[in-house]
């Protein structure tokens, strides 16, 4: 909530976008599953490439995790693949309950590098973290 996305949504006109949402209550991987879901793919995602805010982690390493975050964890149980060494903690956060997020974009290999610069260009911060694949629609592995 400390921006909106009207600059990022700018930004995102500028190239060629297959699928978009907003980060929201579902969470990253909860938006991104519906994402892949409806485009008949799968999904990887970088846990480290996720920005988090100031603070995040320790919050979530001290259990301090919103009703809505566990339920999305329950939802994903059975659509995410996680790492076995990945900290609970950040696997809370990947499936944070915002109340308003970041946009979510899937765009073509060769549109990445014209949205980062439009995005920059806009003073919006942007973060490839991941990457839609071939494997069950709506599944999601987590590195």
């Amino acid at each position: 909530m400390l921006r909106l996305n009207r600059d990022a949504a700018d930004a995102m006109a500028t190239v060629e976008v297959h699928a978009a949402t907003d980060v929201t209550g579902f969470g990253l991987l909860g938006h991104l599953h519906y994402l892949a879901l409806a485009s008949g793919l799968a999904a990887r995602v970088d846990s480290g490439a996720v920005p988090l805010l100031p603070d995040a982690q320790m919050l979530a390493d001290a259990g301090e995790v919103p009703g809505g975050t566990r339920s999305n964890q329950r939802f994903l149980a059975a659509r995410v693949r996680w790492p076995a060494l990945l900290p609970a903690a950040r696997q809370v956060l990947l499936c944070d309950a915002q109340t308003s997020g970041g946009l979510l974009m899937a765009v073509p290999e060769n549109d990445l590098e014209p949205l980062l610069a439009a995005l920059e260009v806009r003073n919006v911060a942007g973060s490839v973290v991941g990457e839609l694949t071939e494997g069950t629609a709506g599944s999601i592995v987590v590195t």
